[in-house]
């Protein structure tokens, strides 16, 4: 067990890391894009007059693209929302099990179950052409791929960080470090530029 958890499982779950960092990097780039988008909407349609159906259903595709593409670089990166009051003042062992348990119990089943339940809309979608609200804009489809898309490589994420707090128990891989002392570092900044 220990051999194939430090030859085959920790390395995949590098390798997971790695992929859905690439896609978070992604959805980074994808806000600049809905920005530029949604400008270019509002001074086409004000400015110029001219409505173009495209312009209003692409900010949302690429919404959709920001969230499910970011979620799991975020949890990847143990930046994800959670009550860590009781979480930051445990030790890595400790921590490394709530992560393990968290993953099996919580989002792991979320996940598949969010596949599962979303494939069926996206093929029902895709099969009948679904196409948008606005005449003339996008179809529907693109966006309702997403979703399963999405979670599935949450799902993948989820994986890594199980292996991961597997490893950590075992002694072999560093626990993640608690958001909550990067957090308090920001807060700090904050408060001494005067932001309130």
């Amino acid at each position: 067990m220990d051999h194939a958890l430090r030859t085959v499982l920790l390395p995949a779950a590098r390798r997971i890391d790695r992929v859905t960092a690439g896609v978070g990097r992604f959805a980074a780039w994808l806000v600049l894009a809905a920005c530029l988008v949604s400008v270019a909407n509002a001074l086409l349609r004000y400015g110029a007059h001219f409505a173009e159906p495209v312009l209003l259903d692409l900010p949302v595709l690429l919404f959709a693209g920001i969230v499910l593409g970011a979620a799991p670089r975020t949890l990847s990166e143990n930046s994800h929302i959670r009550v860590d009051i009781l979480y930051r003042s445990l030790a890595p062992r400790r921590r490394a099990l709530i992560d393990l348990l968290g993953n099996l119990l919580f989002l792991m089943p979320l996940c598949l179950f969010m596949i599962v339940e979303s494939v069926p809309f996206f093929a029902s979608s895709w099969r009948i052409g679904e196409g948008s609200v606005t005449p003339g804009g996008l179809p529907q489809w693109p966006a309702k791929a997403l979703i399963p898309a999405g979670f599935a490589l949450l799902l993948l994420q989820a994986l890594s960080e199980l292996v991961k707090a597997i490893g950590a128990l075992r002694g072999f891989e560093p626990p993640s470090p608690p958001s909550a002392s990067a957090a308090s570092d920001d807060a700090k900044a904050l408060r001494s530029s005067g932001a309130p």
